[in-house]
């Protein structure tokens, strides 16, 4: 099963996390931005919120192909 590591909780299972929607490509347009998404199967930057838990919200940097987890930050951190 897919984990995710929480800035504050740690390594946590996928069920107490709840995806919101993938973040634009660096550098798009206002229009790209908000309207258009592009689906890679290599990199993914996505916002998930740590839902049952402390309910941080995350930048998720991830393989959607494999579900192998890249890095995880608090979303407005860039650490």
């Amino acid at each position: 099963m897919m984990r995710l590591t929480c800035p504050f909780c740690g390594a946590r299972e996928l069920h107490e996390f709840q995806f919101h929607k993938t973040a634009p490509e660096p550098g798009a347009n206002p229009f790209a931005a908000v309207y258009e998404r592009v689906n890679r199967t290599d990199i993914s930057q996505e916002y998930w919120q740590h839902l049952h838990g402390c309910r941080a919200w995350l930048y998720v940097s991830r393989n959607p192909s494999t579900g192998e987890v890249y890095q995880v930050h608090l979303l407005g951190t860039q650490s």
